[in-house]
């Protein structure tokens, strides 16, 4: 695919991250990480009394809403039962939903991915034995390695749970 622009793109809300994608990729679609942003909920509605009610709407909008005109409504009712008309990170949040709300992003194509969440994981299972630099010989080798490692954990898990006991509530 040497030469070719990726059709999409899932990303972080990084702003210089997404200024990239459309002066490199112009006509690429680029969506937010759903993970990501409803992982924030918690640090960015702290501030209210009612945070879990909220959190709780916000969901239910975000993964119920099968058309953007019922997301749109239920958005507006919740920032009037809340009085969330001023908080900047739901604003901005509102007026990217075209990045990042599925009802939204439906008529796309994206395979089934809405996170980034998996790359991750990979990179941070493979973070301590790979690099930029590494060879393909080197990969093999590392992969082992990396392999052997997760399997000896996991024995050792197996083990530990075998010897615990485990409390009932």
């Amino acid at each position: 695919m040497e030469g070719c622009a990726p059709n999409a793109i899932i990303t972080d809300q990084d702003r210089a991250m997404q200024n990239a994608i459309q002066i490199v990729f112009p006509e690429t679609r680029h969506r937010w990480c759903l993970w990501h942003i409803m992982r924030k909920l918690p640090e960015k509605m702290g501030g209210f009394a009612d945070k879990d009610k909220i959190m709780f709407n916000i969901h239910d909008l975000v993964y119920d809403s099968q058309h953007h005109t019922e997301f749109e409504a239920g958005w507006q009712a919740m920032l009037h039962r809340f009085s969330l008309h001023h908080d900047e990170w739901l604003g901005v949040m509102y007026n990217e939903r075209h990045r990042w709300v599925p009802c939204y992003l439906k008529p796309y194509f994206w395979a089934g991915m809405s996170t980034t969440q998996r790359s991750e994981s990979v990179n941070a299972f493979f973070g301590e034995y790979v690099h930029s630099k590494t060879s393909l010989k080197q990969f093999v080798d590392q992969y082992g390695r990396a392999m052997r490692k997760k399997i000896e954990n996991e024995f050792q898990a197996d083990g530990l749970s075998l010897t615990k006991m485990i409390p009932c509530v």
